[in-house]
């Protein structure tokens, strides 16, 4: 009969720790953080083309529908936004929102040289 460990040791050999080839498995921290980038870089990417007057405000919309997409994310999937010890979709969509404040407060600063 086994009876329940509180001291919360892992029965889990090494090995299977780590990922395919040995190094250790990627921590979600920088799994939820590196796809933030991509968005990141994706709503970059997408307002490139516009007209430099208009380049803050369409990359300020963009981080904000990524952030909407992230929180969306976050309400599906992810479990409680509190007391989680890693990065979670909640905290990708306030660094979106963020970013899309800190843009929008840099255009209207005149930062951006317009």
């Amino acid at each position: 009969m086994a009876t329940f460990d509180l001291r919360g040791d892992s029965r889990i050999p090494a090995r299977s720790r780590r990922g395919r080839r040995g190094w250790p498995a990627r921590t979600t921290d920088g799994t939820v953080l590196g796809r933030w980038f991509l968005s990141a870089a994706l709503c970059l990417a997408l307002a490139a083309p516009c007209p430099a007057p208009a380049l803050p405000w369409v990359l300020a919309a963009l981080l904000s529908l990524s952030g909407f997409a992230w929180l969306g994310l976050a309400i599906t999937r992810a479990g409680p936004p509190a007391d989680a010890p890693h990065l979670t979709a909640w905290d990708a969509a306030l660094l979106s929102f963020a970013a899309s404040f800190g843009v929008q407060s840099a255009a209207r600063l005149g930062l951006f040289g317009g």
